[in-house]
């Protein structure tokens, strides 16, 4: 079983007590680890008094009295503090924990003192700037950005995850601070306050997609309204707004054909390529196939977003997300598989194009197995199982895109590894269980696995782990 979500309201409200940063003074750590070219994030959002009638801190007066999974019993803290305080709890209590939380969240807003303005003029030049440095770096080293578009070491999408986390979430939230907070001093209604307004749903759900791991189903984009606005009312020359949308058709225009001639022209299975429009092309493959291929550049591809392609092309075969730093949610990808259209990124579309039939619809590429394979092994190994005994995935999980379940097969060397083995089994299914998938297991000697045959064969050891890998 999946394990609860919490409210979004809820979420957007810890990391703004907490800054990113674990709420545990002695430890402080960024909740966010640069590894090549990923972010990963460290945090764990901990209850102070855990749940259940033996959780951690659970025999404290207040256990009966506090809302276990409302804000005030909730804190912030890295994968290594959440462990600590919860295994050695009696030197970790309750009133620790919560003067932790509020001498933490202190800190991060006397940051924050959001400066008083009566002259409408001065605070829109604060806002303008903060605007600016936003566009600056979108510019420089966004997901649509040259240096990401057609650089090939990855880094500039490593220091947009990072300016992401830095620069731009803080300069979301100081401009509306800055609008809210002075409000009052303005004749109401302010229309100022009233097209913030737009620019607030943007800010709320980039913080949710940057932090809470929450794919909004209607990503709101950046308003460029808002940005025009306030380089109108300050007198800075700007195009009209139709003057901003035709260039960024003609931006789309040119990422399209940035992919075909650098991706796409020289594929092996590809006969030939004709551009339809600003967002679809004909590929013509080799084995006769023929596809309507839609590119979008939506930074998180959702079932909301193919409505919105389908209304457009009704007729697309195939839809690529060409944003290198944005992804599809699986919901979407499910819909697209049912459909019969394909929905790939780039990657996965020039591996995908080789296969035809349920291997073209729901194809994974090496990357992803590998990882998948690498994140068994490692939750496997924190189990010890006994020496003698090895692991090994199969089946859809290894194959697909989207999976089912998790097929595994744990083999025993002999009567003395065979000892502990349900107990290992039960902890696999606990631990998968814990992320929100299942698992279907198959223990077997090593005789019996020896004689096991398999119509699809695609067994791979993930435990123990191979020196090479």
């Amino acid at each position: 079983m999946a394990r609860k979500s919490l409210p979004v309201n809820v979420t957007r409200q810890l990391w703004a007590q907490c800054g990113g940063f674990c709420q545990n003074p002695d430890c402080n750590k960024l909740l966010f680890a640069n590894i090549s070219n990923d972010v990963v994030s460290l945090v764990n959002v901990a209850h102070i008094i855990g749940h259940g009638a033996y959780g951690p801190r659970s025999e404290h007066q207040l256990a009966n009295a506090v809302e276990r999974d409302g804000i005030d019993n909730l804190i912030m803290l890295c994968l290594d503090c959440h462990k600590i305080v919860d295994e050695l709890e009696a030197r970790f209590p309750v009133e620790v924990m919560q003067q932790w939380k509020h001498n933490h969240s202190s800190r991060i807003r006397s940051l924050f003192q959001i400066p008083r303005f009566t002259n409408e003029q001065r605070l829109l030049r604060a806002v303008n700037d903060l605007l600016d440095e936003n566009h600056l770096i979108f510019t420089e080293c966004g997901p649509y950005s040259a240096a990401v578009v057609e650089g090939e070491s990855g880094d500039a999408l490593v220091m947009w995850r990072r300016r992401c986390l830095d620069t731009i979430l803080p300069n979301n939230k100081m401009i509306v601070d800055l609008i809210e907070a002075n409000k009052s001093n303005f004749a109401y209604p302010w229309e100022v306050y009233a097209r913030m307004l737009m620019y607030k749903l943007h800010a709320d759900a980039f913080q949710d997609n940057c932090l809470s791991g929450r794919k909004v189903n209607d990503y709101k984009q950046f308003p460029k309204e808002f940005d025009h606005f306030v380089k109108t009312k300050l007198g800075i020359p700007v195009p009209s707004l139709e003057v901003i949308k035709n260039q960024e058709l003609e931006f789309r225009k040119g990422q399209i054909e940035t992919y075909i001639k650098r991706f796409l022209n020289d594929h092996g299975a590809i006969a030939r390529l004709q551009e339809l429009n600003r967002a679809t092309m004909v590929v013509d493959l080799n084995d006769g196939r023929s596809l309507r291929v839609f590119v979008t550049n939506t930074y998180y591809f959702t079932s909301h977003t193919l409505d919105r392609v389908l209304e457009i092309d009704p007729s697309v075969d195939a839809i690529i997300c060409s944003c290198p730093a944005g992804e599809y949610v699986e919901s979407a990808k499910a819909e697209c598989i049912q459909q019969g259209i394909g929905l790939f990124m780039l990657g996965e579309f020039m591996g995908a194009i080789r296969l035809d039939g349920e291997a073209y619809l729901n194809f994974l590429v090496r990357a992803d197995k590998e990882q998948r394979v690498r994140h068994l092994g490692r939750l496997i190994a924190e189990l010890r199982p006994s020496p003698g005994v090895s692991v090994y995935a199969f089946g859809s999980y290894l194959r697909r895109k989207l999976y089912n379940d998790i097929d595994l097969i744990i083999v025993y060397r002999d009567a003395a590894s065979k000892v502990g083995i349900g107990i290992l089994e039960g902890e696999i299914i606990r631990k998968l269980q814990n992320e929100g998938v299942s698992a279907d297991i198959i223990v077997a000697s090593a005789t019996e696995y020896a004689a096991l045959t398999f119509e699809q064969d695609n067994r791979t050891k993930v435990f123990p782990v191979s020196p090479s890998r």
